[in-house]
């Protein structure tokens, strides 16, 4: 906890209780009673209850040694989280400055598969605020890392997939709802989507129509083999526009 945070501590702690600084034992306890009540903002805290045996030691620590006494005491660690380890630190410093793009969510998800965070782990948001404090990682996104398989514009790949979801009634009948969805891959966004109770040619060319009419062709429309032959679908859409070769097999 740094200087500035401990300082705004101390000043909350005084604002409670120099109402009372002059008053009788008695209008004291009444008054921290009516405090106890209520939440209070603190820095770096925020809201919380104050109990009344801890207004007093506040107002005893002020008698005896004025506003300094007020202050949370700096911890000898250096603020270090209790669980973490000289050499833990380091090993996190060391493969923070081994693979720069990480966000600390996949750090966090590797120091746990290797067993270096303890049983049970430690908490992710005490990583986090580690991470922050030391510097070791950039938290906002970087404009040079990309996602995996990402385009470079909109269009350039689509991908279209199936889901099978839950059982329905359809036409006096039970069926297997199966969703039918299209991604654009640089955007992440839903061009196309529509739920049938087949997963074939025709429910796939539905919504490929509908995400024509909406966003235009993409360069190149990726899906898996599933139950249709994939380059049927390739070679019907080329002669659909008439052999442009707009649309072409694509293979990851």
């Amino acid at each position: 906890m740094d200087k500035e945070i401990r300082e705004k501590i101390a000043l909350k702690r005084y604002q409670l209780i120099s109402p009372v600084l002059a008053e009788p034992a008695r209008a004291q306890n009444e008054y921290f009673r009516k405090q106890a009540e209520t939440e209070h903002e603190f820095p770096r805290y925020g809201l919380k209850k104050v109990r009344v045996s801890t207004m007093k030691a506040w107002l005893k620590k002020y008698r005896k040694g004025g506003f300094d006494l007020l202050k949370p005491k700096a911890r000898s660690d250096g603020g270090r989280p209790k669980r973490f380890t000289e050499d833990l630190l380091k090993t996190i410093e060391i493969k923070c400055k081994a693979h720069p793009s990480l966000s600390v969510q996949k750090l966090y998800e590797m120091l746990r598969d290797q067993d270096l965070l303890g049983h049970p782990p430690v908490h992710y948001n005490t990583l986090l605020r580690v991470v922050k404090e030391q510097g070791w990682l950039p938290l906002k996104s970087r404009t040079d890392v990309r996602k995996a398989y990402e385009v470079e514009n909109v269009n350039d790949l689509w991908i279209a997939d199936f889901m099978h979801g839950p059982q329905v009634r359809a036409a006096h009948r039970s069926a297997k709802a199966i969703l039918c969805a299209i991604l654009d891959d640089h955007s992440r966004m839903v061009v196309g989507h529509a739920f049938s109770t087949s997963e074939t040619i025709s429910a796939l060319t539905v919504v490929l129509k509908e995400a024509f009419l909406a966003y235009g062709i993409p360069k190149r429309l990726y899906c898996d083999y599933g139950k249709f032959p994939i380059i049927t679908i390739m070679l019907g859409f080329e002669l659909w526009e008439d052999n442009s070769g707009l649309l072409s097999p694509f293979s990851m």
